[in-house]
C-alpha cells in the first residue's frame, strides 16, 4: 500500500468538523471589549468660571427685562394720567374784567375755580374789611379747618361788624382779605395767584395756592397802570 492510499484512510477515518463548530470559533475569537489600555472618550465638562458667567448673564438679562417692562408700565401709566389742557379748577380760570368789580364791593363766587374774587379798597378800614389791601385778590373757598366751603355773609354780625367770611361747619370767621379773626382754623384763608393783564383781563391760576398767613392783603394785585 502507498503512502498516498494511507493518507486518504487516516483523512477518512478523521470526523468532519461540523460548520456551526467554525462559526462559534469564529464569534469567540472576536475581541467585544474594549482593552484596557485603550481611552474612552468622556464628554468634557464646561469649566466652573464659563458655567456662572452664562448664569449671571441670564439672571442679568431677566431682571433687565423686568426692569424695562416695569418701567415701561409706569410711563404709560403716567402719560394717561398726566393733566393735558386743565380747564376750571386746578388751571387757569378766567375771573372777567377789572371793570366788572367796583373796588371795595362785596367779594363774587367763581363757583368752576372755587374761589371768591374781590377788588379791595384799602379805605374800607372797618375790622372785617380789606385790611389795608389794595387791588384784586382771590381767595380759595375751602376752609383751611376741614375743607368747608367758606360763604360770604354780608349780613353777619361779628363784634358788631356786618360783613365777614364765616364758615358754616365750625364757625371760623375772617375778614374779606381773608385773615382768620374766630374759630378753629388754624391760619387764614389760602389764596390764589391773580394776573391781569393789559386789557384788563383777569385770570386767576386756581394751580398756584399760597398758605394763608398775616400778610394775605400784601398779595392783593394792582391792574395795569
Amino acid at each position: 500500500m502507498t503512502n498516498e492510499t494511507q493518507t486518504r484512510d487516516t483523512a477518512a477515518d478523521q470526523p468532519e468538523t461540523a460548520p456551526t463548530d467554525a462559526w462559534r470559533a469564529a464569534i469567540a475569537s472576536r475581541k467585544t471589549q474594549v482593552a484596557r489600555e485603550t481611552g474612552i472618550p468622556s464628554v468634557q465638562a464646561p469649566p466652573l468660571e464659563a458655567d456662572m458667567s452664562r448664569r449671571r448673564f441670564i439672571r442679568a438679562s431677566f431682571w433687565a427685562g423686568l426692569g424695562i417692562t416695569l418701567l415701561g408700565s409706569v410711563g404709560l401709566f403716567l402719560d394717561f394720567f398726566y393733566p393735558r389742557n386743565v380747564k376750571g379748577f386746578g388751571g387757569p380760570v378766567p375771573a372777567g374784567k377789572v371793570s366788572d368789580y367796583p373796588k371795595g364791593s362785596d367779594p363774587y363766587h367763581n363757583l368752576e375755580g372755587q374761589f371768591w374774587i374781590a377788588n379791595l379798597d384799602p379805605a374800607e378800614a372797618r375790622p372785617g374789611g380789606a385790611g389795608g389791601a389794595d387791588g384784586f385778590m382771590a381767595l380759595w373757598h375751602k376752609c383751611p379747618h376741614l375743607g368747608c366751603t367758606v360763604p360770604w355773609r354780608p349780613e353777619f354780625d361779628y363784634e358788631g361788624d356786618k360783613g365777614w367770611y364765616n364758615c358754616p361747619c365750625h364757625g371760623s370767621t375772617y375778614t374779606k382779605s381773608g385773615i382768620r379773626v374766630f374759630g378753629p382754623a388754624p391760619r387764614s384763608m389760602d389764596t390764589m395767584l391773580v394776573e391781569i393783564d393789559a386789557a384788563g383781563n383777569i385770570t386767576v391760576q386756581t394751580g398756584s395756592v399760597t398758605p394763608g398767613g398775616p400778610d394775605n392783603p400784601n398779595r392783593a394785585v394792582l391792574p395795569p397802570a
